[in-house]
């Protein structure tokens, strides 16, 4: 909401990006919010050295790999489609990380009833995605990034809206009859998840059904609440991780504001001039490389040390939780 105050009132800020309020607003979110989120996964990937091995050829070799695949679709001219993928991307990206943080909730308050995770699995996918597709079915016209920056994306059917928008009011009502019922025969409901379906699901029914925003704007406004998410999951996790480190929190928070502030000026740059695409490309890149391989680095099943580190007590300091380099 903040945001979304921000970018109404922008443009009377005329000595900002000459009171561009849809510039003004991205810029906000990008050098503030977004890079420096991105930023932390290196936390995880680089800093970490038992991560580092374990996907040592993914880290360095897959990273430039990344950025060099963003030159190339830069030099064939698809800057427009890379940026709007990275954001269809980005939004699944967010979608799947609201629902890791539900699961959370769900084990740490023992919620693991068949029928709630039934329930809940359905009641959030349902409902995400049908905000989700309201905005991006039946595209009459090309995707406008800003100004003459457009991509032309294929239009999916108007009813898939219509589907999934009905599959989630099925699920709401049986969702909130489980809550009715739980509380009526004396079982715990688990506040936490709740509250946090509640605030992402009514945000993306805010961007995507009540309001029409431009998509720099729209992007900021998805975005803004995971990327403060984020930051916090990372904080507690280079806490627990680097205990040995001192103010580790705080250096590695610092370093990626720094970042994202260098980064938000080059893409303010990239989005009004074609040549700044080649600089603006890297980090796009750069990304898609931390949507990636988020969807690796976070499962606990798989590594039950991270699990200790992130729901039990801090690690000692060993070999294998010094950070790389």
């Amino acid at each position: 909401m903040a945001f979304f105050g921000l970018y109404r009132v922008a443009h009377h800020f005329d000595f900002i990006l000459h009171g561009d309020s849809i510039l003004i607003t991205y810029f906000f979110f990008t050098a503030l919010f977004d890079h420096p989120h991105i930023f932390q996964t290196f936390a995880r990937t680089h800093l970490d050295k038992a991560e580092f091995a374990k996907r040592k050829i993914l880290h360095t070799w897959g990273l430039l790999g990344f950025i060099l695949a963003g030159f190339v679709f830069t030099g064939m001219g698809w800057e427009s489609e890379l940026i709007v993928g990275a954001s269809l991307f980005g939004s699944y990206h967010i979608i799947r990380q609201h629902y890791g943080f539900l699961r959370a909730y769900k084990g740490i308050n023992r919620d693991t009833e068949d029928l709630d995770n039934w329930l809940d699995y359905g009641t959030f996918y349902s409902g995400m995605f049908a905000c989700f597709f309201n905005d991006y079915t039946d595209i009459k016209g090309p995707i406008v990034i800003y100004r003459e920056l457009q991509a032309q994306f294929p239009s999916l059917p108007e009813g898939i809206t219509e589907i999934t928008w009905g599959l989630f009011l099925g699920f709401l009502v049986l969702f909130l009859g489980r809550q009715v019922w739980r509380l009526a025969t004396g079982l715990p409901i688990n506040v936490p998840k709740i509250l946090l379906m509640l605030a992402v699901l009514t945000t993306h029914y805010f961007i995507f059904f009540a309001t029409a925003t431009p998509f720099l704007v729209a992007e900021a406004l998805e975005t803004a609440y995971h990327d403060i998410q984020y930051q916090g999951w990372m904080m507690h996790y280079e806490r627990n991780r680097f205990p040995h480190i001192p103010k580790i929190v705080a250096k590695f928070f610092g370093v990626a504001m720094l970042y994202g502030i260098v980064v938000g000026v080059i893409e303010i740059y990239g989005l009004q001039y074609t040549w700044a695409m080649w600089v603006f490309a890297p980090f796009t890149m750069i990304v898609l490389y931390h949507y990636y391989v988020d969807g690796l680095i976070w499962k606990f099943g798989e590594d039950p040390e991270l699990r200790q580190v992130m729901f039990g007590k801090p690690v000692e300091a060993t070999s294998e939780t010094k950070p790389q380099g």
